[in-house]
């Protein structure tokens, strides 16, 4: 690959139609600046993804600014993502400048890139010298918004979401882990890590993704990381993005929800431990486990939906608390994604 000042990271596993129409939707953005490099890694997928991404990437004559790192087992969303930024370092190196690139835009394999997405990210975080990390909107297909602008988990904001109670999310709303969809750009905790964008500078000062998260929670604790180090993360509204939302892990709104696997859980766990403690962890805990079957009981007698994995309630306490739990572990870790 050349290494350009910008690098979109996109990591694929077994969704290689979405990744070549992800290509395709920035592909235009990225030929009209000529700053920036498309990285694909395919993430052990198994199935001719690599060769179907090879393919597309020649039939779009993208090869001056797109290429394909394919790596021989699924190492999960951290490490695929860090794959993807030693390769660029490496190449870096071969062209006598071993640096991090000035931006890095990490974007999901089923998303939709709409005209000017990078380029708002990139003018944002250039006039914005505090700002360490920048994430657009994500929209659903039929144009609704999804959330991807958040304040870091903790007891209460767990306890808030599990009971979810109208006039207790209302009037605890400045502590509710999802944050009002606005407008404007505002100051956010962490950002999804779906639409993304990260100055160089962050993977100077705090390094790479934390591989110990195989998926989910990596992009909270890199946030959080980035935060301590005195990095701003923001969300850009203006930048946006087509989401369909969870197509390599099953865990998708498009279709009924499945059974939540046992990394989430051990994800959680270490995010929590490291950012509050392990006893503070436990009260987390004990309180989802005790208000998320009165939050459910509300919700049937008032006739609201609430969509949630099959046999949650039971997964978090033996997932947590069972034989093997992530709860006992001194670092919750899980790296394979036969893991469930």
């Amino acid at each position: 690959m050349t290494p350009a000042p910008i690098l979109v990271l996109i990591v694929n596993y077994r969704t290689a139609a979405l990744t070549i129409q992800a290509i395709e939707s920035v592909l235009p953005e990225v030929r009209l600046r000529g700053d920036a490099h498309i990285l694909v890694v395919d993430n052990g997928s198994a199935d001719g993804s690599a060769t179907l991404l090879a393919e597309a990437i020649a039939r779009l004559n993208a090869d001056d600014c797109c290429s394909l790192l394919a790596l021989d087992d699924n190492r999960g969303f951290s490490a695929g993502n860090n794959a993807g930024l030693n390769h660029y370092r490496q190449a870096a190196a071969a062209h006598g400048d071993a640096t991090w690139p000035d931006y890095v835009w990490l974007l999901n394999p089923d998303t939709v890139a709409e005209p000017g997405a990078l380029g708002m990210l990139v003018d944002f975080l250039a006039s914005h010298e505090r700002a360490g990390l920048a994430g657009g909107r994500c929209l659903r297909p039929d144009g609704s918004v999804r959330h991807s602008a958040f304040r870091f988990h903790s007891p209460l904001n767990d306890f808030i979401a599990a009971l979810d109670l109208g006039p207790l999310r209302r009037l605890l709303r400045r502590h509710d882990v999802v944050m009002p969809v606005v407008d404007h750009p505002c100051r956010s905790e962490w950002l999804s890590g779906s639409h993304m964008m990260i100055r160089g500078a962050v993977f100077d000062r705090i390094g790479q993704f934390d591989a110990g998260y195989f998926l989910y929670f990596e992009e909270t604790d890199f946030c959080a990381r980035a935060a301590d180090a005195g990095f701003e993360a923001w969300h850009v509204p203006a930048s946006r993005i087509v989401h369909l939302g969870g197509e390599s892990t099953g865990l998708t709104e498009q279709r009924p929800p499945e059974r939540r696997p046992r990394y989430w859980f051990a994800s959680r766990a270490r995010f929590m431990i490291r950012r509050h403690g392990r006893a503070m962890t436990h009260l987390a805990n004990l309180l989802w486990i005790c208000s998320w079957p009165i939050g459910t009981a509300l919700a049937q007698l008032r006739q609201r939906p609430r969509p949630n994995p099959p046999h949650l309630w039971r997964d978090f306490i033996c997932h947590n608390y069972g034989v093997g739990g992530v709860m006992y572990q001194r670092t919750p870790t899980v790296v394979r994604s036969t893991a469930s």
